[in-house]
């Protein structure tokens, strides 16, 4: 996991860092752990190293760090920000950029080691693959990249935005069932899609990200209402 600290206060980037070497993140493969005092310095880095998740401060001399996360996230939409500043009238901006918390000096560390690992779980689920065996060869792909799959008979397809693969469908016939407990649907006996790409929805049908449509049966439709509107509430 790469983690970045960017704050103009030398104490505040070495006193995080530490934090998150006695937490144990180390223990997540590959990683790397970088501070910054020059936000000029961080915002080149990122371009190259694109790190995970960011400890960010807002007020620079010559920078602001509302500014600096809208840019993080133009380059990587998926970047964990967590703003560790002592103006907390910044709280409302922090959250319209899509940070993931508001740290204020100074820090505490019953806050600081529970958002730490929210952030933690975060990157796992984000990077969490699976593995599976397609008619090109062993794939191993990220959950969040499956659009859906369908099974027919002794064959499956995975869809992903860009790609779709095909193999035998006794060989994911616990992956369905695993891929359930996350963000997974179970449309009908052949379907499971994730919610995470679901694009809209009417009365009878579901658009998906890759724009294929699928039918909601009349006995469906409520529960998938019902389990959809959890997912979305979650993710706020």
């Amino acid at each position: 996991m790469k983690i970045a600290v960017c704050d103009d206060e030398e104490y505040y980037v070495n006193n995080i860092l530490e934090r998150i070497r006695n937490f144990g993140v180390e223990d997540i493969q590959p990683n790397k752990f970088d501070g910054f005092t020059d936000p000029e310095e961080f915002m080149e880095n990122f371009k190259f190293v694109r790190y995970d998740l960011v400890y960010l401060d807002i007020e620079f001399k010559e920078k602001n760090g509302i500014d600096m996360a809208y840019q993080i996230k133009d380059i990587m939409p998926e970047c964990i920000i967590v703003f560790v500043s002592g103006y907390s009238d910044y709280i409302p901006e922090s959250y319209w950029v899509g940070a993931a918390q508001f740290i204020t000096k100074p820090i505490k560390d019953s806050l600081f080691e529970k958002e730490l690992r929210r952030s933690v779980d975060r990157y796992t689920q984000l990077n969490r693959c699976v593995v599976f065996n397609t008619s090109g060869g062993t794939k191993y792909i990220k959950t969040d990249d499956i659009v859906y799959i369908e099974t027919s008979y002794d064959t499956y397809k995975l869809f992903t935005p860009r790609t779709q693969y095909f193999g035998n469908s006794k060989s994911i016939k616990q992956t369905k069932k695993d891929l359930l407990n996350y963000n997974f649907y179970q449309l009908n006996r052949s379907i499971i899609i994730n919610f995470k790409h679901v694009d809209t929805f009417t009365y009878e049908d579901i658009t998906m990200t890759n724009k294929h449509e699928l039918h909601i049966t009349k006995k469906k439709r409520k529960d998938f209402k019902a389990k959809y509107r959890e997912f979305i509430n979650k993710e706020l």
